[in-house]
């Protein structure tokens, strides 16, 4: 007697269950709300009013908060579907340059311009989207059959 063999389909590979593509508008509004925060925090005339007493070193908040900017940016992408090396360039470009736009502007606020806090921001978002590159290829090995 023959019975019928039950229909699988293949397990889906990263690049087809990852981006996960709900995701895309809320990171979108999070990581557009962090970076109009970002800007505002950056401009402040008096940065000691939003750090309180001991705040951490300057170049540490510059890798962290750029760092966050650099995870976002590069994770609201991945949900695209539109992640490439050269789109990964880019992104850390102008994630950089909008960086240097950002320092040159804050002696207009009273506030003094560093390269070297530019430095720490360019590291911070290299960072962060190194963060979600390696998520994305760990994800895309976890999702292979065994070959």
């Amino acid at each position: 007697m023959n019975y019928p063999v039950p229909q699988t389909t293949p397990p889906k590979h990263a690049e087809e269950t990852f981006p996960a593509r709900w995701l895309f508008w809320p990171l979108l509004a999070v990581t557009l709300v962090y970076a109009v925060f970002l800007v505002w925090a950056t401009h402040h005339p008096r940065p000691g009013d939003l750090l309180g007493p001991s705040p951490p070193p300057d170049k540490l908040l510059h890798f962290i908060a750029y760092g966050l900017l650099g995870f976002l940016v590069a994770a609201t992408v991945a949900t695209t579907g539109r992640w490439s090396r050269r789109g990964i360039v880019l992104l850390a470009v102008g994630l950089a340059l909008a960086g240097i736009v950002d320092e040159a502007t804050q002696p207009l606020f009273g506030r003094g311009a560093e390269v070297l806090d530019w430095g720490y921001d360019v590291i911070g978002i290299c960072t962060g989207i190194a963060v979600v590159a390696i998520g994305r290829w760990r994800l895309q090995r976890a999702s292979r059959p065994f070959q």
